[in-house]
């Protein structure tokens, strides 16, 4: 498959600004500064412009990964496939909460880290190792800088106490210091085996810096929403548009917002109802469990078509860079 033309996230004006606005979040946030109220504005912010909507044109891309028809058989077939996936998971969340906010942790680590680290063109075990270890360290830390702003928060969605995890309070600095050091070493690892071109080693040099000052030292609900918003669901977004034109189909930017019109609005109006219920019997932790519960319930089949895409994507031949390192 052909590079095409497409902006990614990975194109240096796009990246250049990603980087500056990650600064200014963490510059503007550094020490959890941000009050809860701008944290959910920021977070709100996110999940409306990119967060959901990059997850709503799932339809269409399966369409294509699977070779699914416009007929109804095919239609009812993915929607059936993908609302049971949701639904099931929702089911079993009053259930076993602590158990489903842990694969919804365990999903997280993988699908960012695939996202992050995909375009390293690694073959599949390394690569999928290194990308376990790039979630590993991006949902890691949050948790680990910030215990106090999270334990609510998980107690909500889960039932889990962090505050009574002793790596996140007696030896909170030596986690800290351990989840940025082994996903250092992983790329030191994955660079030196897989013939990665230096611009890559050094970009990710720099984002591991960033990244580290952003979830260590931005409250958590910021630094998610910075990097969710940003880093995750625009670079996906714009994977998607590249996806679509090496399909042959051209997309733009506005032709991908008004795809993901219709089920952008329905999650909306699903969030809005579910937010009135909790306005009138629930409260403010509630909420942000509730909203972290939805993402989890759509990423699981989201998560599916990414593998698909990305796996595609490894059979047509997006073979290492086997060229020197310059």
């Amino acid at each position: 498959m052909s590079d095409s033309p497409a902006p990614s996230l990975r194109t240096p004006r796009l990246y250049a600004a990603v980087v500056l606005a990650t600064v200014v979040a963490v510059v503007a946030g550094w020490g959890g500064s941000f009050g809860e109220e701008t944290a959910l504005v920021v977070l709100f912010v996110a999940v409306t412009l990119t967060g959901i909507p990059h997850g709503a044109i799932d339809h269409l891309v399966a369409a294509r990964l699977y070779d699914l028809q416009f007929t109804w058989r095919d239609q009812a077939t993915f929607y059936g496939a993908y609302l049971a996936l949701m639904a099931a998971y929702g089911a079993l969340w009053p259930i076993a909460p602590g158990v489903c906010l842990a694969v919804f942790l365990a999903m997280t680590m993988y699908h960012f880290g695939q996202a992050d680290m995909a375009y390293w063109d690694l073959s599949p075990v390394p690569a999928r190792l290194l990308y376990i270890s790039r979630g590993l360290f991006l949902i890691g830390l949050p948790i680990v800088a910030f215990p106090g702003l999270v334990d609510p928060i998980f107690e909500a969605i889960g039932g889990v106490q962090v505050l009574d995890w002793s790596l996140a309070t007696t030896y909170q600095t030596a986690t800290l210091l351990g989840l940025v050091g082994q996903h250092v070493g992983a790329l030191i690892l994955a660079y030196g085996a897989g013939a990665v071109p230096a611009w890559k080693g050094g970009r990710e040099a720099l984002n591991v810096v960033v990244l580290t000052a952003l979830f260590g030292f931005v409250h958590p609900l910021i630094a998610f929403a910075v990097y969710f918003g940003l880093w995750h669901s625009l670079g996906h977004i714009l994977e998607l548009i590249r996806f679509f034109r090496n399909q042959g189909q051209k997309l733009s930017i506005v032709d991908f917002y008004q795809k993901a019109a219709l089920f952008t609005v329905l999650s909306f109006v699903l969030l809005g109802g579910l937010y009135a219920g909790l306005q009138a019997f629930g409260d403010r932790d509630e909420m942000i469990a509730l909203l972290f519960i939805l993402i989890a319930v759509m990423t699981l089949p989201h998560m599916i078509i990414v593998e698909r895409l990305y796996r595609q994507r490894e059979r047509r031949g997006r073979a290492p860079v086997r060229a020197n390192r310059k």
